[in-house]
Protein backbone atom coordinates (compact mmCIF):
# COMPACT_ATOMS: atom_id res chain seq x y z
CA UNK A 1 0.00 0.00 0.00
CA UNK A 2 1.29 3.46 -0.90
CA UNK A 3 0.85 6.44 1.42
CA UNK A 4 1.68 10.09 0.72
CA UNK A 5 2.44 12.97 3.10
CA UNK A 6 1.73 16.34 1.51
CA UNK A 7 2.91 19.30 3.58
CA UNK A 8 4.85 22.47 2.81
CA UNK A 9 6.53 22.28 6.23
CA UNK A 10 9.76 20.22 6.18
CA UNK A 11 9.79 17.23 8.51
CA UNK A 12 12.75 17.02 10.85
CA UNK A 13 15.13 14.06 10.80
CA UNK A 14 13.85 12.19 13.93
CA UNK A 15 10.32 12.25 12.53
CA UNK A 16 11.51 11.14 9.11
CA UNK A 17 13.36 8.21 10.70
CA UNK A 18 10.25 7.28 12.69
CA UNK A 19 8.17 7.15 9.53
CA UNK A 20 10.80 5.19 7.66
CA UNK A 21 10.21 2.31 10.09
CA UNK A 22 6.69 1.53 8.92
CA UNK A 23 5.41 -2.04 8.74
CA UNK A 24 6.37 -4.10 5.72
CA UNK A 25 4.26 -3.54 2.65
CA UNK A 26 3.71 0.21 3.17
CA UNK A 27 5.50 2.59 0.80
CA UNK A 28 5.73 6.24 1.89
CA UNK A 29 6.38 9.40 -0.16
CA UNK A 30 6.69 12.97 1.10
CA UNK A 31 5.64 15.91 -1.13
CA UNK A 32 6.00 19.66 -0.59
CA UNK A 33 4.11 21.19 -3.51
CA UNK A 34 1.01 20.39 -5.65
CA UNK A 35 3.10 19.20 -8.59
CA UNK A 36 4.95 16.60 -6.53
CA UNK A 37 1.70 15.57 -4.85
CA UNK A 38 -0.13 15.10 -8.16
CA UNK A 39 2.59 12.77 -9.41
CA UNK A 40 2.76 10.70 -6.22
CA UNK A 41 -1.00 10.49 -5.63
CA UNK A 42 -1.68 8.64 -8.87
CA UNK A 43 -1.31 5.26 -7.14
CA UNK A 44 -1.69 6.27 -3.48
CA UNK A 45 -4.30 4.77 -1.15
CA UNK A 46 -3.59 6.97 1.89
CA UNK A 47 -2.81 10.68 2.27
CA UNK A 48 -1.72 12.87 5.19
CA UNK A 49 -2.47 16.46 4.22
CA UNK A 50 -1.07 19.56 5.89
CA UNK A 51 -2.91 22.62 4.58
CA UNK A 52 -5.45 23.00 1.81
CA UNK A 53 -6.36 20.49 -0.89
CA UNK A 54 -8.27 21.30 -4.05
CA UNK A 55 -10.92 19.14 -5.67
CA UNK A 56 -8.69 19.12 -8.76
CA UNK A 57 -5.81 17.55 -6.83
CA UNK A 58 -8.19 14.97 -5.39
CA UNK A 59 -9.03 13.92 -8.95
CA UNK A 60 -5.37 12.98 -9.41
CA UNK A 61 -5.76 10.26 -6.78
CA UNK A 62 -8.15 7.65 -8.24
CA UNK A 63 -7.12 4.92 -5.75
CA UNK A 64 -7.31 7.04 -2.61
CA UNK A 65 -9.18 5.33 0.27
CA UNK A 66 -8.29 7.50 3.25
CA UNK A 67 -7.24 11.09 4.04
CA UNK A 68 -5.77 12.16 7.38
CA UNK A 69 -5.46 15.88 8.12
CA UNK A 70 -2.79 17.61 10.20
CA UNK A 71 -5.57 19.83 11.62
CA UNK A 72 -8.62 19.28 13.80
CA UNK A 73 -10.78 21.35 11.44
CA UNK A 74 -11.66 20.04 7.98
CA UNK A 75 -13.38 23.14 6.54
CA UNK A 76 -10.36 23.72 4.24
CA UNK A 77 -10.92 20.46 2.34
CA UNK A 78 -13.30 19.62 -0.56
CA UNK A 79 -15.67 17.68 1.70
CA UNK A 80 -18.38 17.11 -0.89
CA UNK A 81 -15.94 15.57 -3.36
CA UNK A 82 -14.31 13.42 -0.65
CA UNK A 83 -17.70 12.20 0.57
CA UNK A 84 -18.92 11.49 -2.95
CA UNK A 85 -15.87 9.30 -3.56
CA UNK A 86 -16.51 7.33 -0.37
CA UNK A 87 -13.06 8.23 0.97
CA UNK A 88 -12.63 7.95 4.74
CA UNK A 89 -11.58 11.27 6.31
CA UNK A 90 -9.96 11.48 9.73
CA UNK A 91 -8.89 14.62 11.57
CA UNK A 92 -6.22 15.40 14.15
CA UNK A 93 -8.58 15.95 17.08
CA UNK A 94 -6.79 15.42 20.35
CA UNK A 95 -3.31 16.55 19.36
CA UNK A 96 -4.18 20.23 20.02
CA UNK A 97 -5.67 19.98 23.47
CA UNK A 98 -2.50 20.64 25.48
CA UNK A 99 -1.22 23.75 23.71
CA UNK A 100 -4.62 25.27 22.92
CA UNK A 101 -5.86 24.84 26.48
CA UNK A 102 -2.67 26.53 27.70
CA UNK A 103 -3.31 29.34 25.20
CA UNK A 104 -6.83 29.89 26.57
CA UNK A 105 -5.55 30.02 30.14
CA UNK A 106 -2.78 32.44 29.11
CA UNK A 107 -5.28 34.78 27.44
CA UNK A 108 -7.46 34.80 30.55
CA UNK A 109 -4.53 35.30 32.93
CA UNK A 110 -3.02 37.95 30.69
CA UNK A 111 -6.30 39.87 30.75
CA UNK A 112 -7.11 39.58 34.45
CA UNK A 113 -3.52 40.44 35.47
CA UNK A 114 -3.59 43.45 33.10
CA UNK A 115 -0.91 42.19 30.72
CA UNK A 116 -1.69 44.62 27.86
CA UNK A 117 -1.65 47.63 30.20
CA UNK A 118 1.57 46.47 31.87
CA UNK A 119 3.22 46.15 28.45
CA UNK A 120 2.22 49.73 27.63
CA UNK A 121 3.57 50.96 30.98
CA UNK A 122 6.85 49.12 30.42
CA UNK A 123 7.21 50.70 26.96
CA UNK A 124 6.80 54.10 28.65
CA UNK A 125 9.13 53.21 31.56
CA UNK A 126 6.19 54.11 33.81
CA UNK A 127 5.96 52.62 37.33
CA UNK A 128 2.30 52.36 38.39
CA UNK A 129 2.32 50.53 41.70
CA UNK A 130 -1.41 51.21 42.16
CA UNK A 131 -2.52 49.41 38.99
CA UNK A 132 -5.45 47.20 39.96
CA UNK A 133 -5.26 43.57 38.85
CA UNK A 134 -7.65 40.67 39.30
CA UNK A 135 -7.60 36.90 39.59
CA UNK A 136 -9.23 33.91 37.94
CA UNK A 137 -10.22 32.35 41.27
CA UNK A 138 -14.01 32.33 41.58
CA UNK A 139 -14.65 33.48 38.00
CA UNK A 140 -16.91 31.54 35.65
CA UNK A 141 -15.57 30.40 32.29
CA UNK A 142 -18.08 29.42 29.62
CA UNK A 143 -16.66 26.97 27.09
CA UNK A 144 -18.55 27.02 23.80
CA UNK A 145 -17.66 23.67 22.27
CA UNK A 146 -16.85 20.97 24.81
CA UNK A 147 -14.79 18.65 22.62
CA UNK A 148 -11.20 17.56 23.22
CA UNK A 149 -9.91 21.14 23.42
CA UNK A 150 -12.84 22.50 25.40
CA UNK A 151 -12.58 19.74 27.97
CA UNK A 152 -8.83 20.35 28.33
CA UNK A 153 -9.57 24.03 28.95
CA UNK A 154 -12.12 22.96 31.58
CA UNK A 155 -9.60 20.80 33.44
CA UNK A 156 -7.03 23.58 33.58
CA UNK A 157 -9.64 26.17 34.56
CA UNK A 158 -10.72 24.05 37.51
CA UNK A 159 -7.11 24.05 38.72
CA UNK A 160 -7.54 27.84 39.06
CA UNK A 161 -10.73 27.30 41.10
CA UNK A 162 -12.93 28.65 38.31
CA UNK A 163 -16.54 27.60 37.80
CA UNK A 164 -16.73 25.74 34.49
CA UNK A 165 -19.79 26.09 32.26
CA UNK A 166 -19.86 24.07 29.05
CA UNK A 167 -21.99 24.17 25.92
CA UNK A 168 -22.39 21.48 23.31
CA UNK A 169 -25.08 20.82 20.75
CA UNK A 170 -25.53 17.13 21.54
CA UNK A 171 -26.15 17.44 25.26
CA UNK A 172 -23.67 14.60 25.87
CA UNK A 173 -22.17 14.65 29.39
CA UNK A 174 -19.06 16.74 30.10
CA UNK A 175 -17.63 15.44 33.40
CA UNK A 176 -15.16 18.33 33.64
CA UNK A 177 -17.95 20.95 33.73
CA UNK A 178 -19.93 22.18 36.71
CA UNK A 179 -22.92 22.88 34.45
CA UNK A 180 -23.79 21.84 30.91
CA UNK A 181 -25.90 23.84 28.48
CA UNK A 182 -27.30 22.92 25.08
CA UNK A 183 -29.63 24.47 22.52
CA UNK A 184 -29.86 28.15 21.60
CA UNK A 185 -31.44 29.08 24.93
CA UNK A 186 -28.71 27.18 26.73
CA UNK A 187 -26.03 29.07 24.80
CA UNK A 188 -27.58 32.38 25.82
CA UNK A 189 -27.74 31.29 29.46
CA UNK A 190 -24.08 30.27 29.42
CA UNK A 191 -23.02 33.59 27.87
CA UNK A 192 -24.96 35.57 30.47
CA UNK A 193 -23.37 33.65 33.36
CA UNK A 194 -19.74 33.73 32.17
CA UNK A 195 -16.91 36.09 33.11
CA UNK A 196 -14.82 34.54 30.33
CA UNK A 197 -16.08 32.85 27.17
CA UNK A 198 -13.80 30.46 25.27
CA UNK A 199 -14.95 29.54 21.76
CA UNK A 200 -13.64 26.10 20.73
CA UNK A 201 -16.16 24.91 18.14
CA UNK A 202 -15.38 23.48 14.69
CA UNK A 203 -16.51 25.60 11.74
CA UNK A 204 -19.58 24.03 10.11
CA UNK A 205 -22.61 25.51 8.33
CA UNK A 206 -24.40 25.43 11.71
CA UNK A 207 -21.62 27.21 13.65
CA UNK A 208 -20.78 29.81 11.00
CA UNK A 209 -21.66 33.16 12.59
CA UNK A 210 -22.94 31.47 15.75
CA UNK A 211 -21.68 34.31 17.96
CA UNK A 212 -23.18 37.56 16.66
CA UNK A 213 -24.57 40.79 18.06
CA UNK A 214 -27.44 39.07 19.90
CA UNK A 215 -25.10 36.62 21.62
CA UNK A 216 -22.58 39.34 22.48
CA UNK A 217 -25.33 41.41 24.09
CA UNK A 218 -26.10 38.44 26.35
CA UNK A 219 -22.58 38.59 27.80
CA UNK A 220 -21.61 40.57 30.88
CA UNK A 221 -20.19 44.07 30.24
CA UNK A 222 -17.01 42.97 32.01
CA UNK A 223 -16.68 39.69 30.11
CA UNK A 224 -13.67 38.68 28.01
CA UNK A 225 -14.03 36.50 24.90
CA UNK A 226 -11.33 34.11 23.66
CA UNK A 227 -11.68 32.73 20.13
CA UNK A 228 -9.32 29.88 19.26
CA UNK A 229 -11.73 28.04 16.96
CA UNK A 230 -12.25 29.63 13.52
CA UNK A 231 -12.70 33.31 12.80
CA UNK A 232 -16.06 32.84 11.11
CA UNK A 233 -17.67 31.29 14.20
CA UNK A 234 -17.75 34.85 15.61
CA UNK A 235 -19.14 37.61 13.38
CA UNK A 236 -16.18 39.95 13.28
CA UNK A 237 -18.05 43.17 12.52
CA UNK A 238 -20.42 42.51 15.43
CA UNK A 239 -17.48 41.76 17.72
CA UNK A 240 -15.70 44.99 16.76
CA UNK A 241 -18.87 46.97 17.48
CA UNK A 242 -19.31 45.24 20.86
CA UNK A 243 -15.70 45.97 21.82
CA UNK A 244 -16.03 49.61 20.81
CA UNK A 245 -19.25 50.34 22.65
CA UNK A 246 -18.47 48.42 25.82
CA UNK A 247 -20.95 45.59 25.31
CA UNK A 248 -18.06 43.34 26.40
CA UNK A 249 -14.79 44.34 28.02
CA UNK A 250 -12.24 42.68 25.77
CA UNK A 251 -11.20 39.80 23.53
CA UNK A 252 -8.23 37.53 22.90
CA UNK A 253 -8.27 36.47 19.25
CA UNK A 254 -6.14 33.89 17.47
CA UNK A 255 -8.38 33.42 14.42
CA UNK A 256 -10.08 35.83 12.04
CA UNK A 257 -12.49 35.90 9.11
CA UNK A 258 -9.57 36.90 6.85
CA UNK A 259 -6.07 35.64 7.50
CA UNK A 260 -3.55 37.15 7.70
CA UNK A 261 -5.54 39.82 9.53
CA UNK A 262 -5.49 42.84 7.18
CA UNK A 263 -3.38 45.80 8.40
CA UNK A 264 -6.43 48.06 8.15
CA UNK A 265 -8.43 45.95 10.61
CA UNK A 266 -9.29 48.00 13.73
CA UNK A 267 -8.61 44.92 15.85
CA UNK A 268 -4.88 45.60 15.57
CA UNK A 269 -5.22 48.94 17.33
CA UNK A 270 -7.91 48.28 19.93
CA UNK A 271 -6.49 48.51 23.49
CA UNK A 272 -8.94 45.89 24.76
CA UNK A 273 -7.93 43.25 22.18
CA UNK A 274 -5.00 40.82 22.24
CA UNK A 275 -4.24 39.61 18.69
CA UNK A 276 -2.15 36.51 17.97
CA UNK A 277 -1.42 35.18 14.44
CA UNK A 278 -3.24 31.80 14.48
CA UNK A 279 -0.63 30.17 16.73
CA UNK A 280 -2.79 28.75 19.54
CA UNK A 281 -2.22 25.25 18.17
CA UNK A 282 1.51 25.70 17.61
CA UNK A 283 3.94 23.58 19.59
CA UNK A 284 7.35 22.00 18.92
CA UNK A 285 5.62 18.65 19.51
CA UNK A 286 2.94 19.15 16.85
CA UNK A 287 4.44 16.97 14.11
CA UNK A 288 5.35 14.25 16.60
CA UNK A 289 1.74 14.01 17.76
CA UNK A 290 0.23 14.31 14.28
CA UNK A 291 2.51 11.70 12.78
CA UNK A 292 1.99 9.29 15.67
CA UNK A 293 -1.75 9.48 14.96
CA UNK A 294 -1.13 9.06 11.22
CA UNK A 295 1.09 6.03 11.77
CA UNK A 296 -1.46 4.42 14.09
CA UNK A 297 -4.27 4.97 11.60
CA UNK A 298 -2.10 3.80 8.71
CA UNK A 299 -1.44 0.52 10.52
CA UNK A 300 -5.15 0.24 11.30
CA UNK A 301 -6.02 0.75 7.63
CA UNK A 302 -3.48 -1.85 6.54
CA UNK A 303 -4.85 -4.27 9.12
CA UNK A 304 -8.51 -3.67 8.30
CA UNK A 305 -9.26 -2.16 11.73
CA UNK A 306 -11.46 0.91 12.49
CA UNK A 307 -9.66 4.25 12.23
CA UNK A 308 -9.47 6.92 14.94
CA UNK A 309 -11.07 10.37 14.55
CA UNK A 310 -13.33 9.55 11.60
CA UNK A 311 -15.09 12.72 10.42
CA UNK A 312 -18.85 12.79 9.93
CA UNK A 313 -19.54 14.53 6.62
CA UNK A 314 -23.03 15.33 7.79
CA UNK A 315 -21.83 17.07 10.97
CA UNK A 316 -18.68 18.55 9.40
CA UNK A 317 -16.34 17.29 12.13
Amino acid sequence: MKAVIYTSVPLDQPIARQLSQLPAGIELSVCRNPEEAAAELADAEALLIGGRMSAELLEQAPRLRWIQTFSAGVDHLPLEAISRRGIILTDASGIHRIQMAEYAIWQMLNWVRRGPELARLQAQASWNHRLEVGELHGCAVGIVGAGEIGRAVARKARAFDMTVLAYNRSGSPVPEADRLYTGRQGLHELLAASDFVVVALPLTPETNGLIGSEELRRMKPGAFLVNLARGSVVRESDLIAALRDGTIAGAGLDVFEREPLPPESPLWRMPNVVVTPHIAGSTPHYHDRALALFRDNLERLAGGRPLRNVVSFEAGY
